[in-house]
């Protein structure tokens, strides 16, 4: 990796930041490595985290497998806040306050002063009737007391956050200076015989003010102030092994060593030798061995050297107030070998805690801390192309880191949304080896994971959640525990206009489910309110009490567009203009649960002129929150006008020409059509065909190119009108020797007709008894239409009373008077009828 250029190293990481694990997102194929379980609930605050002010000081000490902590309590009656001292050892007997049970009541231990040699748990504490003095146990009641009363009575033995060093098997700490003792430094077994005075640093004065203890290989450094001023000791617990270093600005002059740190037996820290302004030294224990790395132009407004940090055989420190921001640098103790190693972001000093430079193996981890735009977490090795960011669980998200330590060769660290979703993650330095181990309690706003420590292989925190104001947790690898499917955000349709009745909102569990009982903030029926994002926290626990956590920012949106019910499929509209229609869109009936007001647009235009043929038109609905809904369809112009009928007459009336009926023929028909322009016609009938008699109606229909049609008729009447052709028999005479005269005997008429046969009637008829005289037969000829005809003729009956013996001669002649007068008779009437008839016509 060192040969990678920088440029190289921040490509390769542009293309892994998307293959690191997302906070709280994705479906996981495996659980989360990581169980937690609840020790114990707490009424106080544990302080798992070291003060800002002072990170450089343990918040715990660890003895025999037990952790001691100290938590914020409340006083009964007062309600004033003291620090009371728990233990754990990791489960939830063994996790208790041992305040009542170690300490006398109202003694009151001073926060971050808890250290512990191999054997025995130190601190400072005051107790009724007596002041701030140095205390010791070894983890019972009989175990707990002052190591020595350096100031009886209710003055202070100990100044407050004085320092307490662990140095083997005793501490040194420091008096008050206001007591009997004038000793400066003082060192303490834990017993009474064993808490001696080891040096009067400063004699005469009340304090040397000894502090900034560290050890560095067998030796211990430290600073005090003395005749020679504010300058860098030693010592190795004894006052022979007590003395001065170096007095780096030679007179009354305080040099003020700042930022001591141990880099195997070499001590590093910055001073003022009266020459210079602050500047970079170093020290092996020895006056000749105490000298300049590297002068800085540092002044009290400029650039300054701090968070000094081992890296192997190196040290890292930070330089801040330059004009580029924050520059890392490293140095191996010699001039040339003091670099910069790469500049980071200013924002990285933009709040409290600031940045903490945490040593694990051969990496350094820079967190970044308080920033506006979030926490950060940097890796080096000490080199510019090792130094790289670790991509943020989210994307430009705005977590916090609540807690971090190191943690199986390299640092776990607890990373919450602004929201309060929290989860543990752990990095290698590596990208691949940077994932997230469990998602942690979370829920309560007022108390989110704070601190981490790391107890016989597992890690410790504690926190809140939705039912639990505050606890201890227990997080260590397991196999299979339950692991929620879980997404750092989700959008949750609404389903009413105030936001969403949540339904069946919980989320889907891997690992091992069975047996598992699962509880949520917004259970069924709760709602969540429009557009405010809302930390819906799950919480799911199995049999052996193993706790998966599934916090997701909910956000309650309008994610549907509104509903336009009753869109059409197609519409086809009739025209009858050539440049088509102008077009309406139907009424839509739109309806949205969320937005009152939807805008409705149109593609076309409403009112638009659409063309003939086939246009797909759309309508558009957009809600308040950006939701769109379409209905869309095609509307189809066709040719709406009919062609003109195509008749040119409605009636045609023909005469019969034989029983078959007759030949009829009309105008052609000629249809016109302002739109299409060709026109068919189709007619039952065609002109010149036979009809039959009667009425046949012909049906015409003339079709455009659009399949518009009108119809039309022509009645085609053939009718018979011609009465026959009727032919009478000529007149005749009828010879009687009857007086009284004699039947009527005739030939029969004859009638032609071309259509029907006709039907003819006599009167009289053959056989009617005729007096002698002139008769006229009439002749009626009535054809199957009903037309008929006329003729007549005479029938003349002339009595001979001879005629009898004329025939028997040959003839017929009548006899005596009557028959002379029938005669007559005869002939007169006779004579009448030739004047009315002639040619079978009667004449007027």
């Amino acid at each position: 990796m060192g040969t990678v250029s920088g440029r190289a190293w921040l490509s390769a990481l542009s293309l892994v930041v998307g293959a690191v694990p997302a906070f709280a997102q994705g479906e996981p194929v495996t659980p989360d490595p990581m169980s937690v379980r609840r020790l114990v609930d707490v009424t106080s605050e544990p302080h798992f985290e070291p003060d800002f002010n002072r990170p450089t000081l343990p918040a715990t000490a660890e003895l025999n497998g037990r952790l001691y902590f100290l938590a914020t309590a409340r006083a009964a009656g007062t309600g004033y806040p003291f620090e009371e001292l728990w233990v754990t050892d990791g489960t939830p007997a063994g996790t208790r306050s041992v305040q009542a049970e170690l300490l006398p009541q109202d003694t009151r231990i001073d926060p971050g002063s808890l250290r512990a040699t191999p054997h025995r748990l130190f601190f400072t504490a005051t107790s009724p009737g007596m002041g701030r003095e140095l205390w010791t146990s070894d983890g019972t009641r009989e175990g707990t007391h002052v190591t020595r009363e350096l100031n009886p009575g209710r003055f202070d033995g100990v100044g407050y956050q004085a320092p307490v060093f662990v140095a083997g098997d005793f501490v040194l700490f420091t008096p008050a200076g206001m007591g009997e003792t004038e000793f400066d430094l003082w060192r303490s077994d834990g017993t009474e015989a064993g808490t001696v005075p080891v040096k009067d640093i400063d004699p005469g004065r009340s304090s040397a003010s000894a502090g900034s203890f560290v050890r560095a290989g067998d030796t211990i450094f430290f600073t005090a102030r003395s005749p020679q001023g504010l300058e860098l000791w030693r010592t190795d617990g004894t006052e022979a092994g007590t003395r001065l270093v170096r007095d780096l600005r030679p007179g009354l002059g305080d040099s003020t060593p700042l930022q001591l740190t141990a880099v195997g037996s070499t001590l590093y820290f910055t001073a003022e030798d009266g020459q210079r302004a602050r500047s970079l030294f170093k020290s092996d224990g020895t006056e000749a061995g105490t000298v300049l790395v590297m002068e800085f132009l540092t002044t009290s407004t400029g650039p300054s050297l701090h968070h000094f940090t081992a890296l192997g055989n190196k040290l890292l420190f930070i330089i801040s107030g330059t004009s580029q921001g924050i520059e890392l640098w490293r140095t191996d103790g010699t001039l040339a070998g003091t670099l910069p190693v790469m500049t980071l972001p200013r924002t990285m000093l933009e709040g409290p805690p600031g940045v903490t430079l945490v040593p694990v193996g051969n990496r350094v981890y820079v967190m970044g801390r308080g920033g506006a735009s979030g926490d950060s977490l940097w890796v080096t090795d000490g080199t510019s192309a090792n130094t790289v960011r670790i991509p943020r669980p989210t994307e430009f998200g705005l977590e916090s880191v609540r807690g971090f330590t190191p943690f199986e060769g390299g640092l776990a660290y607890i990373v919450t949304t602004a929201l309060g979703a929290s989860e543990l993650w752990r990095t290698d330095g590596t990208y691949a080896g940077t994932s997230r181990l469990t998602r942690l309690p979370a829920g309560n706003p007022s108390a989110l994971p704070t601190g981490l420590v790391s107890l016989q292989g597992a890690l410790l925190t504690t926190a809140g959640d939705p039912w639990t104001p505050r606890a201890l947790w227990r997080m260590e690898r397991d196999d299979a525990p339950p692991t929620f499917v879980c997404p750092v955000a989700r959008d949750v349709a609404s389903n009413r206009p105030e936001g969403t009745l949540v339904r069946n909102l919980t989320p889907a569990l891997v690992g091992n489910p069975s047996q598992v009982s699962v509880r949520t903030t917004h259970p069924d029926s709760s709602l969540l309110r429009l557009h405010q994002p809302t930390l819906v926290t799950s919480q799911a626990e199995d049999a052996t009490g193993r706790l998966a956590y599934c916090s997701t920012t909910m956000t309650s949106r309008d994610l549907t567009g509104p509903a336009i019910n009753g869109c059409p499929t197609e519409l086809t509209l009739g025209t009858r203009s050539p440049q088509g229609l102008t077009f309406y869109y139907p009424t839509p009936n739109i309806q949205d649960e969320t937005s009152p007001d939807v805008l409705v647009t149109y593609s076309p235009e409403n009112g638009s002129v659409l063309p003939l043929g086939t246009t797909r038109v759309t309508m558009t609905a957009k809600d308040s929150a950006g939701n769109v809904s379409t209905c869309a369809f095609p509307v189809t112009i066709r040719d709406g006008q009919a062609p003109t009928r195509a008749c040119k007459v409605s009636e045609v009336r023909v005469e019969a020409e034989g029983p078959q009926g007759a030949h009829a023929y009309w105008p052609d028909p000629t249809p016109t059509d302002s739109i299409s322009s060709q026109v068919s016609v189709k007619s039952s009938h065609a002109s010149g065909d036979l009809f039959p008699l009667g009425l046949t109606r012909v049906e015409v229909i003339s079709t455009d190119e659009s399949g518009n049609s009108t119809p039309c008729e022509i009645q085609v009447r053939v009718r018979d009108s011609r009465p026959p052709l009727l032919t009478c028999p000529q007149d005749q005479t009828l010879t009687t020797a009857v007086m009284t005269g004699t039947r009527a005997e005739y030939p029969l008429a004859t009638a032609e007709d071309a259509v029907s046969a006709a039907d003819i009637s006599y009167s009289p008829v053959v056989g009617t008894p005729l007096a002698p005289g002139l008769h006229s037969v009439q002749v009626t000829a009535i054809d199957a239409a009903g037309n008929a005809s006329l003729c007549n003729f005479h029938l003349t009956v002339a009595y001979d009373p001879t005629s009898d013996m004329r025939q028997g001669l040959g003839c017929s002649v009548g006899s005596g008077p009557s028959s002379g007068v029938g005669w007559v008779a005869l002939l007169a009437l006779a004579w009448t009828l030739s004047r009315r008839l002639k040619d079978g016509r009667p004449r007027g």
